[in-house]
């Protein structure tokens, strides 16, 4: 309707004289001018709206650039206060975080102002060429050297079953009667387990061999050395698998069941031995016979 309303206005005409003068004449269309005001009042009002919405979009960039920035150093802090505890277990000297008891803080106020984003961002790219010295250059090959001695004390940790498949336990560690029909009691180091001849004998520990031969009472025996103080025995085998210096895995084949020695039957004796003294197997072995 409106634009069918300037469409039906009618041009004016204005004639202005003077003595003497050659008359002016003025036509004046109402739907030009009409257009001209709107024009005129309109762009500058888009152009203020532009400049507010762009001052929208940069005050919501830098309100993102602000809390991007701050999560980027509270993450720093983080993997800051986490290389301490890496630095710990690798046995390094632990730094002392530095608390704000630590740091004596003179009077001061006035209004807080604004920290740019820009300036967030660059705190934290000075910050992580320390962190990356730290972390890779002595917390991780520490770390890596702590572990791998972990590894290898767990390796030689003599937990490892003797016997492939059931293993059942015909004596046990301690004091018991004497299994020939003598009287009295004997101190027994280890446990015995009976099985077939030729039944594999197992190390249940990595180590090194130091002894693969016969020995009066325990017949044909192997001995490893573990390290970390601990040594295992077994005895009474039928045949014998390694030599002295081998270098043997838990799981690896040392022989096979027998009854050499000083044996009433068909059996393994198993004997654990920490810092040079018998200790009972029981402590590190789980057996099948145990819930």
């Amino acid at each position: 309707m409106f634009p069918m309303a300037l469409r039906q206005l009618k041009p004016y005409t204005v004639l202005i004289t003077a003595s003497g003068k050659t008359p002016i004449t003025l036509t004046i269309r109402p739907v030009a001018l009409m257009v001209g005001l709107s024009l005129a009042v309109g762009l500058p009002l888009v152009w203020i709206s532009s400049l507010i919405y762009q001052n929208f979009r940069l005050a919501q960039r830098n309100e993102t650039l602000t809390e991007t920035a701050t999560d980027v150093l509270t993450e720093l802090h983080t993997l800051d206060a986490e290389i301490e505890v890496l630095k710990d277990r690798a046995g390094l000297p632990e730094t002392a975080p530095v608390t704000e008891d630590d740091i004596p803080i003179p009077p001061q106020g006035g209004p807080a102002t604004e920290v740019l984003p820009e300036t967030l961002f660059d705190l934290a790219k000075e910050k992580m060429p320390d962190l990356d010295i730290t972390l890779n250059g002595f917390v991780k090959p520490a770390l890596e050297t702590t572990l791998e001695a972990e590894a290898r004390e767990k390796a030689a940790f003599p937990s490892g079953n003797p016997m492939a498949g059931k293993a059942e336990v015909s004596s046990e560690f301690g004091l018991r009667q004497n299994p020939f029909g003598g009287r009295g009691y004997e101190m027994h180091e280890g446990i015995d387990f009976k099985g077939p001849v030729g039944k594999p004998i197992l190390a249940t520990a990595d180590g090194v061999v130091v002894q693969a031969d016969y020995v009066s009472g325990y017949g044909k025996c192997v001995r490893i050395d573990h390290g970390y103080r601990y040594e295992t025995l077994y005895a009474h085998l039928s045949d014998i698998d390694v030599r002295v210096g081998d270098r043997v895995k838990r799981g690896d084949v040392l022989g096979a069941l027998g009854n050499t020695g000083r044996s009433s039957g068909p059996h393994l004796h198993y004997g654990i031995y920490r810092n040079n003294q018998a200790v009972n197997p029981r402590h590190y072995l789980k057996l099948a016979d145990e819930k």
